[in-house]
């Protein structure tokens, strides 16, 4: 046996050598494509340098390419047609289809030469995580507080369909469940009506979530307890970085969902879910605070653990700034009395947030002083103002003024007199008690 397989070894080794190469050969021409003597084939578009930030917001079209000359070894497979949007803004614009020289192979013309492509920003929104529960859980159960881990998640898309987003979706069925359930599930972005949004092309993903998915608890609780949604606050400790205080709190849910006896449940009206330490704090930040760490009243669950979200919006402190000399109006002045002297200019101190002040002008701000029911003589008040939005008096002086009555104008003579007539001074005839000279 041993040497009938060793007889004509020689042979037999070149004869697999040559079934192999041969094997390679004839697989290699069902996954290429030679370019043929003077063809017109399809080739797909793909954009280069696209700026950081944007997304194309239209479909790349297919091209044809049409050549002269012969290259047996180049695979059409291998070729692509590009547009090169460096340094391209947002916004509708033109480009010129572009294809790598190929050896020994002439393009003669490249169908369409220009293509109009959509590009916008890409930006970023968080946004809370909405669970839709399809279906009955079994018989003498009903679906409990859900947990949703993370219940905020970071969406990213192109601005004008990010803008369409109006709801995080997760979906799941409780249909015949009798015991919690515990799953994971991929993220759905729906707009108001309900509809899944897509872009240009359906196949291409145009809107994305840090995470993409999220870990779903669903407690199925027995429905002879009592349950209440009572809504959920939260508080800070400590000091945020210098310049800087807290804009709001959040807590996500804003409500959580409790069991118990009706007893209990009455006297349960909002949950405090503790505080979060702020120390030295200078930018918006989220908390996760696990309901096994926020106690219940004696007689009340969550039905299941869940988590809270608390996000902390920071932003610059308020600011005190002083605007130096602003003029005052009087209002209601008497018709028979007039101003003294005119009204002084004055100096008022307010209160804002940095960004409301820097776009503040002198004219947005209104000062005057009443004066219905005054009379001659001093008087000392205090001024009324209005201010934008936002903004807040923090000083303002009062001001002192002088009325006096309004002086009659100067009557005119009731017999001025004509030349030659004595009632005119002008043409006296020396008479009377006039110097003689």
């Amino acid at each position: 046996m041993k040497e009938m397989l060793q007889r004509n070894l020689g042979y037999k080794t070149i004869s697999l050598v040559l079934a192999i190469l041969f094997w390679l050969w004839v697989t290699s021409q069902g996954s290429s494509q030679t370019l043929d003597r003077d063809p017109t084939f399809p080739l797909a578009l793909i954009a280069k340098n696209t700026p950081a930030n944007s997304m194309i917001m239209t479909k790349l079209p297919s091209v044809k390419v049409k050549t002269e000359g012969y290259n047996p070894s180049v695979n059409v497979n291998e070729l692509f047609a590009y547009v090169d949007l460096s340094g391209s803004e947002p916004g509708e614009h033109d480009y010129e289809v572009k294809v790598d020289p190929i050896p020994n192979i002439k393009i003669v013309e490249i169908s369409p030469r220009v293509v109009t492509l959509q590009l916008d920003t890409v930006e970023e929104r968080m946004l809370p995580v909405t669970v839709d529960v399809s279906g009955a859980p079994a018989n003498g159960k009903k679906v409990g507080e859900i947990i949703v881990k993370p219940s905020v998640v970071n969406v990213r898309g192109p601005s004008s369909l990010l803008g369409e987003v109006d709801k995080v979706l997760v979906e799941l069925s409780a249909a015949g469940a009798s015991e919690t359930l515990q799953v994971s599930r991929p993220l759905l972005f729906r707009d108001k009506n309900g509809l899944a949004i897509f872009g240009p092309d359906p196949s291409v993903e145009t809107i994305t979530s840090s995470p993409t998915s999220v870990d779903i608890i669903v407690p199925i609780v027995a429905k002879e307890l009592e349950s209440k949604m009572v809504p959920l606050n939260a508080t800070t400790t400590g000091t945020p970085a210098e310049g800087k205080e807290v804009r709001s709190i959040q807590v996500i849910p804003s409500g959580v969902q409790v069991y118990g006896e009706p007893e209990a449940l009455a006297q349960f009206s909002a949950l405090s879910i503790g505080s979060v330490n702020i120390n030295g704090l200078s930018e918006t930040k989220t908390y996760e605070i696990s309901s096994d760490k926020v106690s219940l009243p004696e007689g009340l669950n969550y039905g299941s653990r869940t988590t809270f979200s608390v996000i902390v919006e920071m932003g610059s402190a308020v600011q005190d700034k002083t605007l130096y000399d602003l003029p005052i109006v009087l209002r209601n002045l008497p018709e028979d009395l007039v101003l003294e002297k005119p009204l002084p200019e004055v100096s008022v101190t307010i209160r804002a947030y940095p960004e409301i002040l820097n776009n503040l002008t002198k004219e947005q701000i209104s000062l005057w002083i009443d004066a219905t029911g005054k009379a001659v003589g001093e008087h000392t008040v205090k001024i009324y103002w209005q201010l934008p939005a936002g903004i807040e008096m923090v000083s303002i002086p009062d001001v002192t003024y002088t009325l006096k009555a309004k002086e009659d104008p100067p009557k005119e003579p009731d017999n001025p007199g004509t030349p030659g007539n004595p009632g005119n001074p002008g043409n006296s005839n020396n008479s009377g008690n006039q110097p003689v000279v």
